[in-house]
């Protein structure tokens, strides 16, 4: 019982972070991101990446396919609260990796310190590789289905990935409070 309790905390941690980065007005983060970045990488920080994000999420099925993954997502998370460490813990490796990689083109680096953070303590912590996938593969599975499937476009992960996932909680934060502006 006590583990459900730390992994809805764990969860609402990650959700309110997500929320929180779009205000990055800190001081101390605006100086920690570098604003050296690769010209097909404009965005330096999460207030100038969202806008962007929105218009790669045009369509309504796009936008609730993002909306069922992501909630499964935490579903999972709620029933496997040990995972959320792992998240918090690859989520903060690959967020501290933005300033030393935005002269790079693409976010693999960002990925594969989430990925082997992530799945080295999952696997540590739950002792499956497959409860640890499970996540993920609910997550991206269906938002990559909206993307390929409907929309027509690569997924901004693939460039952006830490910034897409705080843009996927913030864009279905933003649809929950009917708060969601598209031009």
């Amino acid at each position: 019982m006590t583990s459900m309790y730390g992994g809805i905390l764990c969860t609402a941690v990650i959700i309110l972070a997500g929320i929180s980065i779009q205000n990055n007005n800190t001081p101390l983060l605006n100086t920690y991101l570098s604003k050296n970045i690769s010209s097909t990488k404009p965005y330096a920080t999460f207030e100038e990446f969202y806008p962007f994000y929105l218009t790669e999420h045009s369509q309504k099925t796009t936008r609730q396919f993002h909306y069922v993954g992501t909630t499964l997502f935490f579903l999972y998370l709620l029933t496997t609260p040990i995972l959320s460490i792992s998240l918090l813990a690859g989520g903060l490796a690959a967020y501290a990796t933005i300033p030393f990689s935005r002269h790079l083109s693409t976010g693999l680096s960002e990925v594969a310190v989430f990925l082997t953070v992530y799945f080295l303590s999952g696997k540590l912590l739950t002792r499956s590789f497959i409860k640890t996938a499970i996540p993920l593969l609910l997550g991206y599975g269906f938002s990559w289905i909206g993307h390929f499937g409907f929309e027509h476009n690569k997924p901004a992960a693939f460039i952006y990935p830490t910034y897409s996932f705080f843009g996927d909680i913030h864009m279905m934060y933003d649809a929950i409070r009917d708060q969601l502006t598209l031009d």
